[in-house]
């Protein structure tokens, strides 16, 4: 075909493509599609591509014919010369300089120029190896140059001068590793070579002939700046310095190549030019610049202002300066003074994308100043200034919060709330290095008495900047009057009631650094947040008394009240409590000692519940204030007046008593070890004190009202529970609680209460596993009950009543669950003989009864997997023998109900998923008893290892059969299921008891791994895994069977087909790794065949010359590495020449 008939051929294809849908069969774009794929596959097609762009207008014919020329380039580089590519490339250039082309066109034409540079890069670097003084890649250089030159001439046309930037942006690109393609037809040594070239030779004179231009562009005139051309140049010009700064540079490493790979495909977080750009940057004072430019451009066009802010805050993240402190301290000092300039100026006018970009900014320049050498030698006039503006800052966005929420936009409020925690958390940094830690520091070194003269910040200065953000924080969420949400806020607001949206989580961080800020000034913070709570629960108590209010207005009293209350809770927590610490924090100590309260006066105070005394213990004092919170709820829920107690308030209130009580309440003896001790909180809350056990007593009679009022209110309920459990982790409390008549009275109702087995069953379990700690003296208080009970339920098992039996069992089951985590050395022998074991031999029995209802299924394989963990490091070798007898009973009767399972509803399908789930967490937690039982009791192994061995056998016996694609779809069970499989494989001797069938199905099933498209790249890697352990182990063997040769056969097939289907267009490189070892394994099982079989499979191909090709590189590589030398250093060399290879067959294959 002549070029005009191909021409014609291709805008009729293109007219095709572009045409609405509606307009065009399915047929004639297929074919229009087939045209352009095949054009690209054009050989030698340089003179046709120039003739086509010289005669067509077609913009989607010439962006075809762009991608036909970087095929080419790609595919036949070694045909063209130097002079011909750098032909084309300045050809290309002109071309798109002088024709009137859409973007996508241009950027296509300038990839192509790109790709070119980066050949001409390569085959240089090749050619000049030997000369090491010659200057390599001078004719790349040139190119790179004479783009500049125009992009540096103010006389040229703009849009020359946007297209050269263009073709600088596509080089960026090529030679970086962010873009998938950039590797594209090389293998990833050579593309790491050339890349750490051009970022060494030519990165930097990008970057500065970038930031020369632009300074330029930022001392125009305005007007002249505003212009549409300008603009765009602009634009690309920032483009080119969010690349440089995004860069991920190249360091020395003794990393593998692989890994780097992997490392370079995510875009780099921080700013590590070389050390040899850092006087070019700071002495160049390009932070300043950065920042005029931002300036600059803030107003002009939105695209400029997240490009530039972008620039800023990656050029703020450079960590290279770590090791130069003069240049670090340099470095915070310019963007500390030029922070302090931007906050300045646009705080009044700052919008929520520039709040979140300088929030950023401020937590950047403070994660520099984390070091003490820098915050001590930075200008300390200049950091109390920038110290100020960023509390100023951080209370205006706070400040501007409010009015956010205020207009209920979601959107803007999660921005802005982003913004507050990246601010808290700068203020906490500052807070961290001038107090807690330089605290710790004179404790260690003494007082520094020249610390004021030096300029160090003080503790007066620091409190006056701590208090005032820490009451603006309290105030935006708090109601008018005493806080700044108007009550237009609370109109809507279901959450308190609802308890949507656990808050706790959702502003841990906030809470985490508000509670260090108020620590600053603990006494201040403490009589602030006392005042409002007593001022609260005043304001709550008054509201549901009141007679003459409406029913709406009263109610949204009572949500504006509770929000309160909920919010003080919080903040509360983080004061009294350190976030990573289980102990009192020292601020709280300090403050009870220099408080100097009187001890009887504190402790009748708490005793009474009266914190209207004076001359009490600041700390005591809130807590008695809590007391009271707790006693109103109490009191509202005994009152049936629960429609005015709020679930969120009583789960905050549940969350603070758990972590203060944990802490406070008969401390560890650990806490002795501090060198200060408040003689005022150990008397009130210590193990000694007269008030501890009357307040445990309160607090178990308050959780005891709350079981039987709010059986709903899972989640506070479960809080409470697990809050009791963690208390009970010290011997001190144990004694306690043992004395404690409230626990007495839960652990008799506990069994027998309807109102008790109605609570939840995370509930349940808790609290029987503190019955069994706290009671661990006298078990039969706890078992007793259980037995009659269990007895109770036998009866009506018997009786077929299953109503009652359900429910009767759960609830045994979730007692059983509790005890058995609880249970110790000293109580097993008890605790299993007397009610566990008789119990669970029953467990067949009630299978067989309730085996259609699946809760009760779940129920019993859970308890199956739960028993086995906590129990097996107890059992002798009778018990463990009886356990799994007992175990594969449950499992031979589960299967005779299940077996004809095969086609499920959705309802159903989730069912059998939990049950398999459970049999699944059993039979891998049993495949791994066997190790931990070889030192804890090694002359029991042989026989036990055994008996383990035929329970996992006998039960994947029994669940194989009904495993199916629907089951395997759950990815949790699909990955213990295989998991189990690869336990199976590691030794062969397991097999012998296999059916031939079964392990014909064990086979299928590692087939289907591969096979299947919802199995994930991990479990492939697994069953991969399982090919090496079978490979290995037969061609280790004298005499390997033939059945099992015969079975591992047919996976050549399936490796061949995943190597050309999942491989070459894959860059999981653990997956690659588990597919050369499987093919390594196999090969060795077949050496006198694996080359006929690997060639008869190549033939699916149907290209001869590519056949042949792979096969002979993929032979010489086995060859090379040997079948007869050592497996574990074969292998890892096979891995890694298996990597390259399969880098050379993505080129062959795509290229072809």
């Amino acid at each position: 075909m002549s070029t005009s008939e191909i021409l014609q051929q291709l805008e009729t294809c293109a007219q095709i493509l572009m045409a609405p849908p509606n307009n065009i069969g399915l047929n004639d774009r297929t074919k229009a599609e087939e045209v352009f794929l095949n054009f690209q596959k054009t050989k030698t097609p340089f003179t046709l591509c120039r003739e086509i762009m010289e005669m067509t207008q077609n913009q989607f014919v010439l962006f075809q014919v762009g991608a036909c020329l970087k095929c080419a380039i790609i595919r036949e580089w070694s045909l063209l010369g130097v002079e011909q590519s750098s032909a084309l490339f300045n050809y290309l250039f002109d071309y798109v300089n002088r024709r009137p082309l859409d973007q996508y066109v241009v950027e296509e034409m300038m990839l192509v120029n790109a790709i070119i540079l980066k050949r001409i890069d390569l085959e240089e670097k090749r050619t000049n190896n030997a000369e090491s003084s010659k200057d390599q890649n001078e004719t790349s250089k040139t190119m790179i140059a004479s783009l500049f030159v125009i992009i540096k001439n103010p006389a040229a046309a703009v849009q020359m001068r946007i297209n050269a930037c263009t073709a600088i942006i596509r080089i960026l690109s090529e030679y970086s590793t962010l873009s998938y393609n950039s590797d594209y037809g090389l293998s990833w040594h050579s593309h790491l070579n050339v890349k750490r070239s051009f970022e060494k030779l030519k990165l930097k004179e990008i970057f500065s002939g970038a930031i020369e231009v632009l300074y330029g562009q930022i001392k125009m005139a305005e007007e002249t700046r505003r212009s549409n051309d300008n603009i765009k140049l602009s634009a690309k010009l920032i483009r080119i310095c969010e690349m440089v700064l995004t860069w991920n540079m190249e360091s020395f490493s003794l990393i593998t190549g692989y890994f780097v790979k992997a490392r370079d495909r995510i875009e780099s977080q921080v700013f590590n030019p070389p050390s040899d750009w850092l006087k070019f940057i700071i002495e160049g004072n390009l932070i300043s610049f950065f920042f005029e430019m931002y300036l600059s451009f803030r107003s002009i066009d939105p695209n400029l202002l997240h490009s530039s802010l972008t620039c800023l805050t990656q050029l703020s993240t450079m960590v290279s300066i770590r090791h130069d402190m003069t240049l670090r301290v340099k470095f915070s000092e310019t963007f500390m003074q030029n922070t302090i300039s931007l906050c300045n100026m646009i705080m009044d006018v700052i919008s929520l994308h520039e709040v979140q970009f300088l929030s950023n900014l401020f937590n950047s320049i403070c994660i520099y100043l984390r070091s003490h050498v820098v915050i001590d030698d930075c200008n300390p006039t200049l950091t109390k200034q920038f110290i100020d503006v960023m509390i100023k800052f951080t209370c205006k966005v706070l400040l501007e919060s409010v009015k956010i929420k205020t207009h209920f936009d979601e959107d803007d409020f999660d921005k802005c709330n982003q913004s507050i925690e990246y601010l808290m958390n700068s203020v906490m940094i500052i807070v961290n290095l001038n107090h807690y830690d330089r605290r710790m520091q004179q404790e260690i070194q003494g007082p520094n008495i020249s610390g004021d003269q030096n300029g160090q910040i003080t503790l007066q200065e620091l409190c006056s900047w701590t208090k005032p953000l820490f009451e603006t924080y309290l105030r935006v969420h708090l109601s008018e009057p005493e806080g700044l949400l108007p009550l237009s806020c609370f109109k809507d607001d279901d959450e308190i009631q609802e308890f949507e949206e656990d808050d706790i989580n959702k502003f841990r961080e906030q809470m985490v650094a508000i509670g260090s800020i108020a620590q600053v000034d603990l006494r201040s913070s403490i009589d602030t947040i006392t005042q409002l709570m007593i001022m609260k629960l005043q304001q709550f108590e008054a509201c549901i008394t009141a007679m003459d209010m409406k029913v709406e207005d009263k109610t949204l009293q009572w949500i504006r009240i509770s929000e309160d209350i909920h919010w003080i809770l919080m903040i509360s927590t983080y004061i009294f409590t350190s976030f990573a610490e289980s102990e009192i924090p020292t601020e709280v100590i300090e403050l009870s000692i220099k408080a100097s309260a009187d001890i009887q006066t504190t402790m009748g105070a708490l005793q009474n519940g009266d914190f209207t005394r004076p001359n009490i213990d600041p700390i005591v004092r809130y807590f008695i204030v809590i007391l009271k919170l707790v006693q109103m709820e109490k009191q509202l829920l005994e009152n049936h007046m629960i429609q005015w107690v709020s679930p969120q308030v009583s789960y905050t209130l549940t969350y603070f008593l758990s972590r203060t009580l944990n802490i406070y309440l008969v401390p560890p003896e650990y806490e002795s070890d501090h060198s200060q001790m408040s003689l005022t909180l150990n008397s009130c809350f210590g193990a000694d004190s007269q008030n501890v056990k009357n307040l445990i007593n309160f607090f178990l009679d308050h959780m005891e009202t709350k079981f039987l009022t709010m059986s709903s209110e899972t989640q506070v309920l479960e809080l409470s529970s697990e809050g009791l459990r963690l208390f009970c982790k010290f011997r001190d409390r144990i004694k306690l609680l043992n004395e404690c008549a409230s626990l007495q009275r839960l652990l008799q109702r506990f069994p027998v209460d309807p109102n008790f087995r109605k609570l939840n069953s995370a509930v349940r379990r808790n609290m029987y596993n503190v019955f069994i700690v706290v009671f661990a003296g006298h078990p039969d208080a706890v078992i007793d009950p259980l037995i009659h009970l269990y007895q109770t339920f036998r009866q009506h098992l018997r009786a077929g009543q299953r109503e009652l039996i359900q429910e009767e069992f759960l609830n045994i089951v979730d007692f059983t669950m509790g005890i058995s985590s609880g249970t110790t050395s000293y109580t097993y022998n008890v605790i299993w003989q007397k009610f566990l074991r008789p119990f669970y031999n029953e467990l067949p029995e009630v299978l067989k009864v309730m085996h259609k209802c699946s809760i009760v299924v779940q129920a019993i394989l859970e308890l199956l997997f739960h028993l086995s963990s906590c129990f097996c490091i107890y059992f002798s070798e009778e018990d463990n023998l009886v356990f799994y007898k007992t175990a594969v009973a449950i499992f031979t009767q589960y299967a005779s109900y299940t077996k004809d399972t095969y086609s499920l509803d959705a309802t159903r399908l989730e069912e059998i998923q939990a049950e398999f789930i459970w049999i699944l967490k059993f039979l891998n937690d049993l495949s791994n008893q066997d190790i931990f039982l070889f030192f804890t009791n090694p002359s029991m192994t042989s026989s036990l290892n055994q008996t383990i061995g035929q329970v996992v056998i006998t039960s994947l016996n029994i669940i194989m059969p009904l495993m199916n694609d629907q089951l395997l779809e759950n990815q949790q069970l699909c990955a213990l299921y295989y998991k189990l499989l690869e336990f199976i494989s590691q030794d062969t001797d397991r097999f012998k008891g296999f059916p031939i069938k079964l392990f014909e199905s064990y086979l299928k099933c590692v087939e289907y791994a591969f096979r299947a498209n919802n199995i994930s790249n991990e479990i492939k890697a697994i069953g991969f895994k399982i090919l090496v352990q079978l490979g290995y182990q037969t061609a280790a063997s004298p005499e390997p069977s033939e059945e099992i040769m015969k079975f591992l056969r047919p996976f050549f097939q399936i490796i061949v087909e995943f190597i050309f289907c999942e491989l070459v267009r894959n860059n999981d490189l653990i997956l690659r790794d588990a597919v050369a070892m499987a093919l390594y394994s196999l090969v060795r099982c077949f050496r006198q065949s694996y080359q006929n079989i690997i060639r008869e499979l190549m033939r699916c191909i149907n290209d001869p010359p590519i056949e042949d090709r792979i096969c002979t590189t993929l032979f010489t590589i086995i060859e090379e590495v040997g079948l007869d030398s050592r497996y574990n250093a074969a292998r890892l060399t096979f891995k890694k020449q298996f990597s390259e290879f399969i880098n050379q067959l993505h080129t062959m294959l795509t290229l072809r």
